[in-house]
């Protein structure tokens, strides 16, 4: 990843800052600083559920926290992300675990204006795998737009746009969700 790019992404991160104040951030993860000190809301296609994701600096700046819950569902869903900065591979790295029991890793990559989440590991509780990637794009103060791609093992794909928004900072997304 070049500084070019993350100095581009810095300007918004800058101008996004006194919205959801994010603190110091690892200089790593700033391009990021935008979703810091704010939840951002969501509906899935069809307008049945609503995802919602709140985003903290944690241990000082160093890692960033994305607790989310999904409502509308036939039981509310919750999953935790932690992005941190991974040298070796020059890119911001990341965890996610889910209240069914799965498991991802994957990377984040700012691209003029954009986040490209390539072929994140998806791996549930039972073992099965999913190549899931997703792109943010149109990224303001107040919004993006995600495009997710989800590649199961017998080969079908299936994909979800949804636009989030802007809202006030939770420490339990699902309190959001009532």
């Amino acid at each position: 990843m070049t500084r070019n790019i993350l100095a581009g992404l810095f300007v918004l991160a800058a101008t996004t800052a006194q919205a959801g104040d994010a603190g110091k951030l690892r200089t790593e993860l700033e391009p990021m600083a935008f979703l810091v000190g704010s939840c951002w809301q969501g509906d899935f296609p069809g307008g049945v559920e609503t995802d919602i994701h709140c985003f903290d600096a944690v241990y000082d700046g160093v890692h960033i926290r994305d607790r989310h819950a999904v409502s509308g569902g036939a039981k509310l869903y919750r999953g935790e992300t932690m992005y941190s900065w991974n040298g070796d591979a020059d890119t911001i790295s990341f965890v996610y675990w889910n209240s069914l029991g799965g498991v991802s890793t994957g990377s984040a990559k700012p691209n003029a204006g954009t986040f490209v989440f390539p072929n994140e590991t998806y791996k549930g509780p039972e073992g099965e795998t999913i190549i899931v990637s997703a792109f943010w794009e149109n990224i303001s103060a107040d919004g993006y737009d995600q495009l997710s791609v989800e590649t199961y093992p017998n080969g079908q794909k299936r994909e979800r746009r949804v636009h989030y928004d802007r809202k006030p900072f939770t420490d339990d997304p699902a309190t959001a969700l009532e």
